[in-house]
């Protein structure tokens, strides 16, 4: 351990109140409450407190100063009688003379020659190697730069896969060459482009051959490129094959609420599978709920204002609504119709959806408040539901 400054951790320039602020923050650290059992916490307290009632006092600080000065000189002057010594034992090494002669002439002469000769020798089997090591390296990227004009002929041709194929097996002879990585993602990246083209033209037949061989090299696949590939499989009406791009697009994201909705909606109005849709649905109504309380609490309803929640909360639970209409759950479709007015006053549908469900549960207390409403937001369908609702109502 060193002197008391070292041990307190401060200058010697430390003035009062900053020893006593180290003297406190010494003692808590090694007080012996704090360090039950432990030998050297305790030695340490005991040099801490020694060491700051010496400091604190100006008397014996003046006197401490003065003792460590004379060591620290008495240390100085022996480094430098050490020097000296060593001094003296090199300039008597240097008082030493050789007898330069002919036979050390001779000597040093053959010792040059034999360098020389093995520098030679050396230096030739460098430069035969680094001439060896140069040609290897010129066959081989004569060789990479033939498999990648390869590589390229069976992309241009159409042969994807066979391209991607060639490119790995490529990789995998040889890891350490940079241009089959950069061969690879330019091969990603033009096939991106003719797909990107392909859809914007709205073919969405030979975006979507594209789109798939693009999956199959991308590693992992983008979560882009399988958003296209749902897209195009929908609006070439191929609702199966959608909905199982955005189911993987769901595993990757879960709590997009998005893609919860347009699996449902799928479900709902094209694969005629309200089941599955409700369930996408009342998972969005968990995921509805697990956020909003996490921002405002449990009684998030009371505290928030509906007009800061975004459109897809509604569309879930308006979504929700018809799929539990379609289901008989009536009970379930009113509140999912609450939730709804709820989040979008201003929205005509919920009020419509209400209507039809209460119609079911036998309950016309505020049919037609609520058709009324749906008429005055510009729902279409009220005249003909209002008559026949209404009258039964009378």
């Amino acid at each position: 351990m060193g002197n008391y400054y070292e041990i307190l951790g401060i200058d010697h320039s430390a003035s009062a109140a900053q020893i006593r602020a180290a003297y406190k923050r010494k003692a808590m650290r090694y007080h012996p409450d704090h360090n039950p059992g432990s030998k050297e916490a305790e030695e340490m307290f005991k040099m801490v407190n020694e060491a700051y009632h010496t400091l604190s006092d100006a008397l014996k600080k003046s006197r401490y100063d003065a003792h460590i000065s004379r060591v620290y000189t008495d240390t100085i002057d022996y480094q430098r009688e050490i020097n000296k010594m060593r001094f003296y034992q090199w300039q008597r090494m240097q008082e030493k003379h050789y007898r330069i002669d002919k036979e050390y002439v001779k000597i040093q002469a053959l010792a040059f020659l034999v360098f020389t000769v093995i520098a030679g020798f050396c230096f030739a089997i460098i430069h035969s190697a680094q001439y060896y090591t140069q040609q290897r390296q010129l066959e081989q990227f004569l060789a990479t730069t033939n498999a990648l004009k390869h590589v390229d002929t069976l992309f241009n041709k159409g042969q994807f896969d066979e391209a991607f194929k060639t490119i790995q097996k490529l990789k995998q002879e040889d890891p350490s060459e940079y241009r089959y990585n950069y061969a690879r993602d330019s091969l990603v990246n033009a096939l991106r482009a003719m797909a990107t083209k392909k859809f914007n033209i709205q073919d969405f037949a030979g975006a979507v051959g594209y789109y798939i061989t693009l999956r199959n090299h991308e590693n992992p696949a983008s979560f882009e490129t399988i958003r296209q590939i749902s897209m195009c499989q929908y609006y070439l009406g191929n609702y199966k094959e959608s909905l199982n791009a955005y189911k993987q697009l769901h595993n990757l994201r879960p709590y997009n609420l998005e893609l919860v909705y347009r699996i449902g909606m799928l479900n709902l109005e094209k694969l005629e599978n309200p089941e599955e849709a409700l369930y996408y649905f009342s998972y969005g109504k968990k995921v509805f709920k697990e956020n909003l309380t996490e921002i405002y609490g449990a009684a998030f309803e009371v505290i928030m204002d509906p007009n800061d929640a975004p459109d897809i909360y509604f569309d879930l639970f308006e979504a929700r609504a018809r799929a539990n209409i379609q289901l008989g759950h009536f009970d379930e479709a009113v509140t999912d119709c609450n939730w709804a007015i709820f989040l979008r006053r201003d929205r005509s549908n919920p009020y419509l959806l209400r209507a039809v469900a209460n119609e079911q549960r036998r309950n016309f207390d505020n049919l037609c408040t609520d058709l009324s409403k749906a008429k005055k937001l510009g729902s279409p369908d009220t005249e003909a539901l209002a008559r026949k609702y209404c009258r039964r109502v009378n």
